[in-house]
Parts: structure tokens; C-alpha cells; sequence
């Protein structure tokens, strides 16, 4: 199944099975006014993204690689829970230079590389890989296991003329190592869960959302993984969702209400969700350039709470998660 039908339209809704292509220069794209645009027109108004997680006892580790056309962008830290260090690299690409993201679901080979430092993210048979290299020196790498656990896939319209295709995975297995601050090697192992995100499409010109995702084991060691999100894919459903031993459960909408300074409440429409989020350390961008601009938090957080799922109550206590805020322009 391709993303894009024949008639130049996307299929939207939420997929049981991965779309097998995406190609978007066959997505008919046209102004407000009704002209169709397309050369570099249309490819200045695609955007392409993909984010991973690695939570690994008390080191929460962030990486991404994005396409917004004119500007490539890649990231990298290493947040220490227990010390509150952290190890942080980021660079910008101007016209997305040295940026390669395939944003193809079942076999794709993103990479981002600037001042010293390399981003590779490949995946083939459900099974995704990440290195990051410092000067030719391996620095993380991740095998990361998709299999046994159900995606969210789904497509939404947005604006008058656009549509946002996002794939999101949560408490996937991995195996293999990174090297903390201190210079120490540390091993992944059977406790360490994965979150991963991609996203394309032509997205609102000016847009803002809420998202939160967390992965963790439960009292009955229950592998259980949450992604909520407010403000984006609310136009033909959400992309809320709990997983449960890799099975994935439908979520209500969601409202993020900020209380203080360092703490939200997220509540769902059908009140059978109801957290409490406590943030910490805050990855922050702002950059205004009249034209485009973009302004982002994302911030490490202890998320507390319940979710009622068939009759029971999952029981969240200070769960390892993340919180972000963007408000962007492009």
C-alpha cells in the first residue's frame, strides 16, 4: 500500500498494516488559492523527521535527525537522572546540506553529519539501527527490535491543503552500548526500552503541539509505553495510544494544562486518564527569523498517574518520560 493513491491524494486514518512507500512528489499539492505547486515550491513545504529514545535505568538518551528543506538539523544528548549531567551535540545544516532522511516505513538510511560528528539511522526487517560517530570514533550504537510490537500508523489532513503522516513505536528491545560522559562504556541490556517517531508530510505553515511519551515496567512487570499528543493528528482521529506487552490500546483526547513552572496535568476527554508530570532538564531552542522560526522544549520528566485500561488501573509512579513543547514557523 502506498501512503499516496493514484488520484494524487493520501489515504488517511489509522493503518493495521505500515504503508509499504511514501511517495509524496505523486501528493498533488496546491495553494490556498487552488494552484498546484511543485518543484522546489512544493519540496520547501515537506517536512520529514525521525526521533528515537533510549531509556536505560537512569540515563535517558534523545536523538534526531529532521528535514525541514531550508535547514537540515541533528541532535544528540545523554541525560544522567542520578547527576543531572548532561552530554549534549547539536548542529544546523543551511538548505539541509549533508542531510540525507528517508522517510520510507519498512526499509530506509537517514544520516546527518557536520563538525566532527555522524548520525546514522538504518532500518530493514524491522529492525532499526543508530550510530553516532565523533570523529570516526563510535561513540553509541543501538539494534533496536520492532518486531512483536503494534505500530501506530496513521494520516491526518491538516490545514487546507496538507497532511501529516506520523509511525510511532514504544518499549522496544535493543542491545549494544554508549559512552557516558566520563568516558565510561555502558552495555544496554533485557531492561532498557526504545521509543521511536517518524514523521513526513506537508505540515501547517505556523503550528504548535504537546507531546509525552514513557516507557516503563510495572508492578506485575508489564512492559507498558504511553505517546500522547495535543495540537497535531487531531483532525481525523489522534495519535494517542497505550501499549501493554507490545499491544497497542486506543486513547481519547488529551488536554496538557501547565500548573507551574516545573509541572503539567494531562487529562483525557473520557477522564480515564489523568497524569501529573514533573519536569527536570530542558533541551531548548528559539530562533525568530520573521519568516520561519521555531521555538522548542523538551524537557526530561517523572510522569505519575493512571490510565483505566478493560477495568483496571495502570499505576504510573515517577516514570522516566518526556514532555515537549513546539511552537514552529516554516
Amino acid at each position: 500500500m502506498d501512503l499516496i493513491q493514484q488520484n494524487g491524494q493520501p489515504r488517511y486514518g489509522r493503518f493495521k498494516q505500515l504503508p509499504t512507500s511514501i511517495q509524496y512528489h505523486h501528493y498533488q499539492y496546491k495553494s490556498p488559492y487552488g494552484d498546484v505547486l511543485s518543484g522546489w515550491r512544493k519540496r520547501l513545504k515537506y517536512k520529514k523527521f525521525k526521533f528515537c529514545c533510549i531509556q536505560h535505568e537512569h540515563y535517558t538518551i534523545g536523538l534526531a535527525i529532521v528535514d525541514i528543506a531550508w535547514a537540515g538539523h541533528g541532535f544528540v544528548y545523554i541525560y544522567n537522572h542520578l547527576t543531572g549531567e548532561v552530554l549534549e551535540w547539536d548542529a544546523i545544516s543551511f538548505l539541509a546540506r549533508h542531510t540525507v532522511l528517508d522517510e520510507q516505513p519498512l526499509f530506509n538510511h537517514s544520516h546527518f553529519h557536520k563538525a566532527g560528528y555522524q548520525l546514522d539511522i538504518q532500518h530493514a526487517n524491522g529492525v532499526r539501527y543508530i550510530r553516532v560517530t565523533k570523529y570516526g570514533e563510535l561513540r553509541l550504537s543501538a539494534r533496536i527490535f520492532c518486531a512483536g510490537t503494534d505500530p501506530l500508523s496513521m494520516c491526518s489532513p491538516n490545514g487546507i491543503n496538507g497532511w501529516t503522516y506520523t509511525q510511532k513505536l514504544t518499549t522496544l528491545g535493543c542491545e549494544g552500548f554508549f559512552i557516558n560522559k566520563q568516558g565510561q562504556t555502558i552495555q544496554f541490556h533485557d531492561k532498557t526500552f526504545v521509543s521511536l517517531d517518524d514523521t513526513c508530510g506537508f505540515l501547517r505553515p505556523e503550528t504548535a503541539w504537546f507531546w509525552l511519551s514513557c516507557n516503563f515496567w510495572d508492578a506485575q512487570n508489564k512492559r507498558v509505553g504511553i505517546n500522547l499528543a495535543s495540537g497535531v493528528n487531531e483532525s481525523f482521529g489522534n495519535e494517542n495510544c497505550l501499549w501493554v506487552n507490545g499491544r497497542l490500546y486506543p486513547l481519547a483526547d488529551v488536554l496538557f494544562e501547565q500548573q507551574s513552572d516545573n509541572q503539567w496535568n494531562i487529562v483525557s476527554l473520557d477522564q480515564s486518564l489523568n497524569l501529573t508530570v514533573t519536569t527536570g532538564w530542558r533541551r531548548y531552542e528559539n530562533l525568530n527569523l520573521r519568516l520561519v522560526g521555531s521555538q522548542f522544549s523538551q524537557w526530561q520528566a517523572k510522569v505519575s498517574g493512571t490510565i483505566r485500561q478493560d477495568g483496571q488501573d495502570i499505576v504510573l509512579v515517577n516514570e522516566y518520560g518526556l514532555l515537549e513543547q513546539h511552537y514552529a514557523k516554516w
